[in-house]
Formats: C-alpha cells, structure tokens, sequence
C-alpha cells in the first residue's frame, strides 16, 4: 500500500511526538547519578538499596573492579551494572545483551550518561559454541527477564513462548581472540539459567580473569552447581563463601586464588 505524501509527513510527525513523550528516571548511586530512558516497565531499574536490584553486585563492582580494569557484562539487560562500572570513566565495559529491544534501551542509556566512549555494545548471546539460534521470549519488552536461548527452559522450568528472536550465539573463547575485544579482568554472567554453558564455552577465558560473578538459582542450584564449581576450580578460581547470603543471595563469587 503506498502512502501518500501528506500521511507520510503526519506519520512523521506522530513518530516524533510519540518520542518525545518517552520519559526519564534517574536513580542515585555512592557513584553518581545514572540516567535511564523508559521505554517499558521492564525497563525501570529497581532502586539501589533494594535486594531485588542485587546490591551485592554493585558491592562486588565497587570493590573487585579497579582502574583501568574491563568487565564483561553478559546478559545486561539495560545495563544497570555497566552503567555503574564505567560512571567514574576508569575503566572499560563489553556488554553483551541479545534481546533486541533490551540493547535498543541499553544503548540509549550509554548515550544518555555520556559513556559512548567506555561501553562497548553487543547485540549477541553467549554460548558454549558459536552458531546461530533462537531467543525464546516469555516477554518481548525492552527489560524483560527469564528469556531463554536455544529452547522455552530458563532456569525455573519451562515458559509460554510469546515471540522469538534469531540471534548470533558465540563461545567465549572465540570472542576472546577477536581483534579489537578488550580482555576481561573481571565476567558478570547472568543469563537466566544458561551459566553453565556459557562457562563451557569459556574454558580458555577463565584462567585470563580475576574474578566472575555468576547468578545460581533455580536449576543452576539445584542441577548444574558442580558442574559450574568444576569448571571454575579448574581455572583456578575459587568461591567466596562470604558472598553466599549477601544482598538478592542470587549470586556466587569466584576469585583468583592468589588474589
């Protein structure tokens, strides 16, 4: 159906109007101020002092990433925790998120706080091979959570499937020898009960980090655990216990041993 010239500029002009009405929050950290454009209540980031928002991350982000450090945030939604590794500019972050509509959001928040310059951008998975695949979606909207590549399964179980999504899926290790990928120090894993094959995926990555962060609930708790210890044992990491019960209680910390 072609569209005339006049419906097209009245389409235009709705189009802007409809931009313009989108909305801002802002929440405030010990870092500064981190700006969010809202375009879904998935997309509105939780308050900081909140368990539901995961202060143990933040913590683990204050203490654990040090000048000049890269961090590898997989499964960063609309990147809540690269927002705040890169606020004091000191350090770089690669962000990887494959929902579209979630990268769409976490890219116009980087513009929104000026950090361009130290957050680099994926629209990806990761996986334990590289190869193409479907995201499963429970909810399609930018924020949504509990997704899921490669089957309807996350972490709780199976999910009513509302749209999918092909997308890039690629082993750690392959990512790790693009040129131009900056080197992590330090991997915050949260991909909604696909850890474990990412980490398969990661076995030459692992020994080059300092530190990773990776979200055991559900299945990866009650399934996958040893395996996720083995793995990381065998890349000489070692668990923090201390961080067992801190904050959401979601999330296991692995250190390098001489660290």
């Amino acid at each position: 159906m072609n569209i005339g010239s006049s419906a097209r500029t009245r389409l235009k002009t709705f189009a802007r109007l409809s931009q313009s009405y989108k909305t801002t929050h802002s929440i405030e950290t010990d870092r500064g101020i981190i700006n969010f454009r809202i375009d879904s209540p998935g997309s509105v980031p939780q308050d900081v002092d909140s368990d539901r928002s995961e202060p143990e991350t933040f913590e683990w982000i204050r203490q654990s990433i040090k000048e000049n450090h890269v961090l590898w945030d997989i499964g960063a939604n609309i990147g809540v925790f690269s927002l705040y590794a890169a606020l004091e500019r000191k350090n770089t972050v690669l962000s990887i998120e494959p929902s579209a509509e979630s990268y769409a959001t976490l890219n116009a928040n980087i513009r929104l706080n000026g950090l361009d310059q130290y957050i680099q951008a994926l629209c990806f998975a990761g996986s334990k091979e590289t190869t193409l695949l479907n995201l499963f979606m429970k909810d399609t909207s930018s924020g949504a959570s509990h997704n899921s590549i490669g089957s309807n399964t996350n972490q709780f179980g199976e999910f009513e499937v509302n749209g999918f999504q092909s997308v890039i899926a690629i082993k750690l290790d392959d990512l790790f020898e693009i040129e131009g990928v900056p080197s992590p120090d330090h991997i915050k894993l949260d991909v909604d009960g696909r850890e474990l094959e990412i980490l398969e995926g990661a076995k030459l990555t692992l020994p080059r980090i300092q530190s990773i962060l990776i979200e055991v609930e559900g299945k990866n708790l009650e399934e996958n655990l040893n395996q996720i210890e083995t793995i990381t044992t065998e890349a000489g990491l070692q668990e923090d216990v201390s961080w067992r019960n801190k904050g959401s209680g979601r999330n296991r910390l692995y250190r390098r041993k001489d660290n």
